[in-house]
């Protein structure tokens, strides 16, 4: 890989050159935040990283030159009208078909752009010819067109792709909900309310098998649990590779604070039992708020309890007999991100389904244990008895009673969030993913070479 030099540029006497192209839709969100923490750490162990994006404007401090608003090479006139109109007619088309999209699901996407997408970007500016590039792709969902970018690409052109949900291997839908029909390529869509066999999932699910089955395609997955779909889907059949790489963060940004400090800081009693919750959708059904708030009832006769919620939206309203709820809203930059998660005893994550989620991952790095359901990949970092407990997905009860456990029980909390600081650092700092990503991008260019030597 290129190195970096004292004044911060790259050394170009590298004997090998590699260019990593990053891709993800969005600037915000769970992905976008994963993707955006490796290219830094990327950097900043020396390999040549470049960030494409398709929002217009960066809210991050984290956003150098090296991150690009992805724009593309223009059809001629005659072309790029036809394929406006073809666009509009589909899209009529797509969203009748997912029109009548139960209520509480996640989102349902296309695999067709309004635009064609060809590599490379236009990026309006002069591109020096490297060894070997390879293109990363995240969350591309709305940013790339699967057609025009997949067959734009010649058969050795590296693609590695990290999934952040199960997109990339279903018709349409980010996550299942338990659905496997992804399996035998879609159709009877159970986030559809009048679907059939050959409805709008299984049209997509063709379009993508199509696009990707002839490209020189290596998967990563963060957790255990996305790694077995992918590898056992359909519409990952071709891949080359299977890879799994945890997600890192920055553990000089998520440490553990002063406890005392951080409730200060938040205005909360220091004799509280803290627990908290954050999702970005706080009233998201996959991310258990209505299981959350029927765990929570465990509390409600326990003195001096308070909950911290973050994020947007709020817990559903009930009946039930409850602790105090202090509803923070959308929490920005790792400063109150830290003194949140500091201020806990407890973190609960009561996702039914979900990939790697960070809020886990950060609390754990700021010393909080972690009471969650078994589902995901929640069981990759949760480690039962040691760095928090684990309930059946699904039964409120079973992780209210947890919960109560560890509020009442606070040398054992304080123990297990000793325990979860440990494990961030033996396995889930930034620089662990970085250097992993690293060795596959190695792995890949070196292959890449051979090819093109033989083939000469």
């Amino acid at each position: 890989m290129t190195s970096l030099t004292a004044d911060g540029t790259y050394d170009s006497r590298s004997a090998q050159t590699v260019l990593v192209n990053h891709f993800n839709s969005r600037l915000g969100g769970g992905a976008a935040t994963a993707a955006l923490r490796l290219h830094g750490e990327l950097r900043r162990i020396g390999v040549n990283s470049r960030f494409y994006h398709g929002e217009k404007t960066i809210d991050s401090d984290e956003c150098d030159p090296t991150h690009e608003l992805a724009t593309w090479q223009p059809e001629p006139l005659g072309r790029r009208i036809m394929s406006a109109i073809n666009y509009r007619f589909y899209r009529e088309s797509f969203k009748r078909g997912v029109g009548s999209k139960r209520n509480g699901n996640e989102i349902f996407t296309s695999p067709r752009a309004p635009q064609k997408t060809p590599w490379t970007p236009n990026t309006g500016k002069n591109t020096v010819v490297q060894q070997t590039e390879i293109l990363h792709l995240h969350w591309i969902a709305k940013l790339l067109d699967y057609g025009s970018f997949f067959e734009s690409l010649g058969p050795d052109q590296p693609v590695v792709w990290t999934l952040h949900d199960m997109n990339a291997f279903t018709g349409g839908c980010h996550f299942t909900g338990g659905c496997e029909n992804y399996n035998s390529g879609c159709g009877n869509c159970p986030q559809i309310a009048r679907s059939a066999q050959h409805d709008i999932s299984q049209q997509s699910f063709e379009i993508k098998h199509q696009a990707i089955r002839d490209i020189n395609l290596h998967i990563v997955a963060p957790s255990r649990w996305l790694l077995d779909r992918a590898s056992s889907s359909l519409m990952l059949e071709h891949a080359k590779s299977f890879t799994h790489i945890p997600y890192g963060i920055s553990t000089t940004d998520y440490y553990p604070m002063d406890r005392l400090e951080a409730r200060a800081r938040l205005g909360i009693d220091p004799n509280a039992i803290v627990v908290g919750f954050g999702a970005m959708d706080v009233k998201s059904r996959r991310k258990g708020a209505a299981e959350l708030t029927q765990a929570l009832s465990f509390l409600a006769d326990l003195p001096n309890v308070e909950c911290l919620v973050f994020g947007t939206g709020q817990l559903p309203r009930t009946t039930l007999s409850m602790p105090r709820l202090r509803e923070l809203g959308s929490i920005r930059g790792t400063l109150q991100q830290r003194t949140v998660y500091s201020a806990c005893d407890i973190f609960v994550l009561p996702s039914l389904e979900d990939n790697l989620p960070l809020t886990g991952l950060e609390a754990m790095a700021c010393g909080t244990p972690v009471v969650g359901f078994a589902a995901g990949g929640i069981p990759d970092y949760v480690l039962e008895g040691s760095t928090g407990l684990l309930a059946e997905t699904g039964d409120s009860d079973e992780l209210g009673r947890h919960i109560r456990q560890l509020a009442l029980s606070p040398k054992i909390a304080t123990e297990m969030g000793f325990a979860a600081r440990r494990l961030i650092l033996r396995k889930y700092q930034g620089v662990h993913e970085a250097k992993a990503y690293r060795q596959l991008y190695d792995s890949l260019a070196n292959v890449n070479r051979i090819d093109r030597r033989l083939a000469a």
